[in-house]
């Protein structure tokens, strides 16, 4: 049986924390605005865990001013209610929007890690559900 490829270790909360704190910094929302955290889309071109990354966004939202985060069980029911699978990753803004606007959120936050899985960056997207409109973005590089 072959090894089982070697898995890098990257710094999520290091690497997304100056973006998030750039993305808190936007105007037009409303403190206490309903946000929906999309999991983390892994488009490199290798395997990572991109479960860790959607955790570290989620450990640096959870304490903000600005927004309140669906609850994992809000996004379960949301999901069941669309026909989702509990699993599915969503993978597509238009169905990340669909399901914020299951649940309730003004916003999503739409994340993707993209390019050499040695070197990754990664995209956060803040969009408006009512409208889609992309409101604030940032990309940065994924530190090990």
């Amino acid at each position: 049986m072959p090894p089982l490829p070697k898995m890098r270790v990257f710094n999520w909360a290091a690497s997304i924390e100056p973006l998030v704190d750039n993305m808190l910094n936007v105007n037009n929302v409303v403190a206490g605005s309903v946000l929906l955290l999309d999991s983390v889309k892994n488009s490199t071109n290798g395997q990572l865990q991109s479960a860790k990354a959607t955790e570290a966004l989620h450990q640096k939202l959870a304490s903000n001013k600005k927004f309140v985060l669906i609850s994992a069980n809000q996004l379960a029911a949301a999901k069941k209610k669309l026909g989702l699978s509990e699993n599915d990753s969503l993978g597509s803004r238009t169905k990340a929007i669909g399901l914020a606007r299951s649940a309730g959120a003004q916003y999503v936050l739409y994340s993707d890690i993209k390019g050499n899985v040695k070197a990754p960056t990664i995209d956060i997207q803040l969009m408006l559900v009512e409208t889609g409109e992309i409101l604030w973005s940032g990309e940065g590089v994924i530190g090990h």
